[in-house]
């Protein structure tokens, strides 16, 4: 298929057979292929004649017209190029037919030797033609050809008629006729052309125009055809055009008709979407023709408006007949109103089936006007709604009942936006408050508090936005200034994203029973203040006065013992016993006077108080205490060390008075600007909510210290589990300190005996 001399080719179709090659294989191939086929480039060029120096010309036109037309097509198609839309057809044609052979000719007319640009536009145009041809062909059958295969077979029938048909006209127009052909008869290849592009698509017009191609360049290199009657080039160059203007048209042709049945495919695939979803859902569509007032129904009929299958709606008054008699009116105001202002048709209106059901339809309609702005049609659709107004009634009957809860309730509801400003309060709480409702609407919470606990108030916001709801007493500033007290339980909102969006609160006013509690504590703080002092005072009369006269005694009777050796042996031993009684009533007289008044909680603080009295009352009560100290502060506030002081003591007593067990753990530490003490048994254990029924005196008095220093008693005990008593004080800022760099303070955790451990003075 080649003519004379032998580097000019009618059709090229190396490259466009490898960059087809290329196109279907995976890219790390690439390296091993083009050279491959480059080297039968080359062979074929040798065993036919070329020149070595046009062989190196080609050799570089082809690597740069391969490399621009597969990288371009790669990278614009995803897979193997499809050239069934005018897009797909447009990337293809700037890449492979116009960009790479342009590229390419500039290179390759060197290699064709004559004038140059006449080896130019051979070059240029035998690389298009195979482009134009060779390509779409090979990609079309890897492509299609499977699902060609799947085809009837009268459809294979058809196209295998189409083929011999065209080969045979082909035959006559291009190689059985001589030199003689009139041009007319290429005419007659119309009509087999067209039969392929709108019967076959793409696959068809390439494989045809590749048979007519090879039949019409065979033809003319063999001196047959009508391109033979002028010079070799010239009628190398018409057979080109000849075959590029007629391929091309009906390529484009092939990639139109088959984007319109694509389009036309989807189109409907959509209505039937959309026909199903309808039938199966809640929703009709309808056509109205304006003119004529005739209906065309689709959907689901039956459902929404209880009609038989087998019949339709007929016009507009047919579908009026089905329209609730008190919304009629409305609906033919609004078709009347969007025939005339050619505006949305937008109604909700209740329709009567004909079992006596009532439904809910929101409609929605557009208008389609002639040329002469007339309308013609209306397009819709109707959609059951009757759920979402039952839904709507529900939500307004609950929300009917939620305001009247909530305008009725003694508690105040405080509703914050996701800002904390107040979206919503009733009514009790802005009189709560001293405000109007509207006045409080918009406001940020701060500004109801005191400036000096706004920042201590941002703290537990931020942590009821991390999703801790608690409950707390606050102080509110009224409008008039004034305190108001009160208990909130607020609760965090979140929306659907789980980001906070505000919180609502419950608030119940206890001012007078803040101020009353404030009395009482009052009361109990100076109850509490004259028993310590009552017992400072009992104290020091049992330290100093008869602490020394039983000191005193028990001197005398040695000495009485020591002097007197004439009396009778049992009388002295008599003696002895008498002044042994005597140090010990004297020894559990200066124990009691520590326990009414710590001499060491006043001079040496909490910790050095806490190791004496736990000593003494190991000693005393024959246990074992493992004592921890941790972290605590330099100082103490007195009354800190007090209260706990007293805490230990009564929470001991009764460990040794009721667990059944002679072991005992204290722990005492600071953390976060609190001070915390345990005393922890594995003792019998006893019911809490029983003992909260019955409470001693002892719990009582444990409290109710704590509670004047705003602490808090807690208490864990299971059957013959043990019992753990926790005690937290929080410090007050400007009268705590801060931990000694360093500075921890600890007793071993493990059992002592401290009986033993006095003996050695480890405990002094």
């Amino acid at each position: 298929m080649i003519s004379n001399p032998q580097t000019v080719w009618p059709l090229w179709p190396g490259c466009a057979i490898l960059v087809s090659v290329l196109l279907l294989i995976p890219l790390r191939i690439w390296p091993f292929a083009i050279p491959a086929a480059f080297a039968g480039f080359v062979i074929y060029d040798l065993e036919v004649g070329v020149p070595i120096g046009s062989i190196a010309w080609f050799m570089l036109a082809d690597t740069v017209q391969v490399l621009i037309a597969a990288l371009g097509l790669r990278y614009c198609f995803d897979g193997v190029p499809r050239l069934n839309s005018v897009l797909a057809l447009a990337k293809y044609s700037f890449f492979a037919v116009f960009l790479a052979p342009v590229a390419a000719a500039f290179l390759g007319a060197s290699g064709i030797g004559g004038e140059y640009w006449n080896g130019w536009k051979i070059c240029f145009l035998s690389e298009v033609l195979a482009f134009v041809t060779v390509t779409p062909a090979v990609l079309s059958w890897v492509s299609e050809g499977r699902s060609w295969v799947r085809k009837s077979r009268a459809y294979r029938l058809e196209a295998i008629t189409l083929i011999a048909g065209l080969v045979l006209v082909g035959y006559v127009t291009f190689t059985a006729s001589g030199k003689t052909s009139s041009p007319a008869l290429l005419y007659s290849l119309l009509p087999f052309l067209l039969w392929s592009v709108l019967r076959f698509g793409s696959m068809g017009i390439s494989t045809s125009v590749v048979v007519v191609s090879f039949l019409s360049i065979w033809g003319a290199v063999h001196g047959r055809g009508p391109f033979t009657e002028q010079g070799p080039v010239s009628n190398l160059l018409s057979l080109q055009l000849f075959l590029i203007f007629a391929a091309t048209p009906f390529i484009v042709l092939a990639a139109l008709v088959e984007d319109r049945k694509l389009a036309s495919r989807e189109l409907t695939l959509a209505n039937h979407r959309l026909l199903l979803a309808m039938e199966a859902g809640t929703s009709v569509a309808w056509d109205l023709d304006v003119r004529t007032g005739r209906h065309l129904w689709f959907g689901n009929l039956q459902t929404v408006f209880g009609i038989a299958s087998d019949r339709r709606l007929e016009d507009v008054q047919d579908f009026f007949r089905y329209i609730h008699p008190d919304d009629r009116q409305r609906v033919s105001d609004a078709l009347a109103d969007a025939v005339q202002d050619r505006k949305l048709y937008a109604p909700e209106f209740r329709i009567v089936r004909p079992d006596g059901v009532i439904r809910w339809l929101v409609a929605r309609g557009k208008f389609y006007c002639v040329p002469t702005d007339d309308a013609e049609r209306m397009l819709g659709v109707s959609i059951d709604i009757t759920e979402r107004k039952e839904a709507e009634e529900a939500f307004r009957k609950s929300e009917s009942r939620y305001r009247r809860i909530v305008e009725t309730t003694n508690e105040g509801v405080w509703l914050l936006d996701s800002k904390l400003h107040t979206a919503f309060v009733n009514r009790q709480m802005a009189d709560m408050i001293g405000y109007e409702v509207g006045q409080m609407i918009g406001e940020s919470v701060f500004d109801f508090y005191f400036p000096e606990d706004i920042e201590h108030k941002k703290q537990i916001l931020e942590r009821r936005q991390q999703g801790v709801s608690e409950q707390i007493e606050e102080r509110l500033r009224r409008k008039d200034g004034s305190e108001l007290w009160v208990r909130l339980a607020a609760i965090p909102v979140y929306n659907d994203d789980g980001e906070f969006d505000g919180a609502l609160a419950m608030v119940a006013d206890f001012t007078q029973r803040k101020l009353a509690e404030d009395a009482l504590a009052v009361v109990s703080g100076r109850l509490i203040q004259a028993q310590e002092q009552e017992r400072t005072r009992i104290a020091r009369e049992l330290h100093d006065d008869i602490s020394q006269r039983l000191a005193l005694l028990a001197v005398e009777m040695k000495q009485l013992q020591q002097n007197s050796s004439g009396l009778p042996p049992e009388v002295l031993d008599r003696i002895g016993e008498l002044q042994m009684e005597v140090v010990g009533i004297a020894a559990d007289t200066q124990f009691l006077s520590h326990k009414l008044h710590s001499s060491k909680l006043e001079y040496l603080g909490l910790a050095a108080a806490i190791r004496g009295f736990c000593r003494e009352f190991g000693e005393q009560q024959e246990v074992e205490i493992g004592l921890e100290i941790d972290d605590l502060p330099i100082s103490l506030p007195p009354d800190i060390s007090l209260c706990l002081f007293r805490v230990l003591q009564e929470a001991l007593h009764n460990s040794a008075k009721h667990s059944g067990v002679r072991n005992f753990e204290v722990r005492l530490w600071g953390k976060s600007r609190e001070i915390h003490l345990t005393i922890r048994d594995s003792g019998t254990g006893f019911d809490i909510e029983a003992a909260k029924e019955t409470r001693g005196l002892g719990l009582i008095s444990m409290e109710e210290r704590l509670k004047l220093l705003k602490g808090t008693l807690s208490i864990e005990s299971q059957h013959k589990r043990g019992t753990t008593i926790h005690a937290r004080v929080p410090l007050i800022s400007g009268t705590d300190s801060l931990p000694a760099a360093g500075w921890a303070e600890r007793s071993p955790m493990d059992p002592v005996n401290h009986r033993a451990k006095a003996a050695r003075g480890d405990l002094q």
